[in-house]
Order: structure tokens, then C-alpha cells, then sequence
């Protein structure tokens, strides 16, 4: 059985920016821009997104239980998987 682990508030404020940085740094030269969205509402819903040269457009949502990830059309797989590891904490 798999338990669901609630991250929230500062804590995940600054998991979701330690995620964005590792990103970013990964990705440079291989995208054209990575930028953080961070919630100030209170709601716990932070977007990461990142802007590819083949103008595709990735989104990620990072929410207290996880994230989810909104591929761009022609994202190449090799972004998709430092992206994937990233977010996978490897």
C-alpha cells in the first residue's frame, strides 16, 4: 500500500524552488527559459514552466500531495526525462 504524503505551506514553497533551480540549472542551453509561478494565495499550487526551443510549452503543477506534469506537443525526450528524474528527486 502506498501512503500519501502532505506537503504544504513554506515547506512546500521551498521544495517546489529547490525543484524549479534544479531545472533550470539542468536545462540551460537545451530550453529557451524556465520560470517559476509560486501561489502567494495560500492554496499550495506552484507551476513550473518551461519554454523549449521546438516552442513547446511545459507545465508543471506542484501541489501538497505531488505534482503533475502537462507535456508540451513536441517536447523532446531528452528534456522529458531530466525533467522526470528532477521532480523524482534523483
Amino acid at each position: 500500500m502506498t501512503e500519501t504524503v502532505t506537503i504544504t505551506g513554506k515547506d512546500l514553497k521551498q521544495l517546489v524552488e529547490m525543484r524549479f533551480w534544479g531545472i533550470k540549472n539542468a536545462l540551460k542551453g537545451l530550453v529557451e527559459n524556465v520560470e517559476l509561478e509560486l501561489d502567494e494565495n495560500g492554496n499550495d499550487k506552484h507551476f513550473i514552466q518551461i519554454y523549449d526551443f521546438t516552442t513547446s510549452f511545459t507545465t508543471i503543477t506542484c501541489h501538497e500531495t505531488g505534482y503533475h506534469f502537462h507535456w508540451g506537443s513536441s517536447t523532446p525526450v531528452e528534456i522529458k526525462t531530466i525533467v522526470e528524474d528532477i521532480m523524482d528527486g534523483e
